[in-house]
């Protein structure tokens, strides 16, 4: 994984998933128990995620020490630790935001902290545009209206339903 890669992957991820990712006391986790994830934890596979990881910063992931650190620290080699501190930092400074505002906070600091290291900012740009898509649209069907009876004990509709019912 690269600057670019880690970038979009975490900026797409606080996108789409909408607010941050919490304990029940509000603290802000890699993985929280509903399955909503930081920054951080949306670019830590599934396979190297382990529990003895929450509570800790980047930094303190990638000093650790034990086996389960070490494919860790190799996924995130090509990495800039700045770049990861700055991720993190914008998922939990949202958290003081009214939940509204988080996508709109998440582009703001995305814009700013790919300024900041020289990363393409077409994720973001795509964003802002497919949001404002409607996306596909469902034929709006009228309910049909009894317009009276034919005289036979059936009702006549407006529309065409093709349906009569007896009254």
């Amino acid at each position: 994984m690269n600057n670019q890669g880690a970038f979009d992957i975490a900026l797409l991820h606080l996108l789409v998933q909408g607010h941050r990712s919490v304990s029940s006391t509000g603290r802000s986790q890699l993985r929280a128990l509903r399955g909503g994830k930081s920054a951080i934890g949306a670019l830590i596979p599934d396979q190297l995620y382990g529990k003895s990881m929450e509570g800790k910063t980047v930094q303190q992931m990638l000093a650790a020490n034990g086996p389960e650190y070490d494919p860790l620290r190799q996924h995130f080699s090509g990495v800039a630790l700045p770049l990861l501190n700055e991720l993190q930092d914008l998922h939990d400074r949202t958290g003081e935001c009214l939940p509204s505002l988080f996508r709109e906070i998440v582009l703001a600091g995305g814009q700013r902290i790919a300024r900041m290291f020289g990363l393409s900012m077409r994720m973001i740009q795509l964003w802002s545009a497919y949001r404002k898509l409607s996306g596909p649209q469902l034929p709006r069907r009228t309910a049909p209206v009894v317009l009276g009876s034919t005289g036979e004990g059936a009702l006549r509709y407006s529309g065409n339903i093709g349906v009569s019912a007896p009254i």
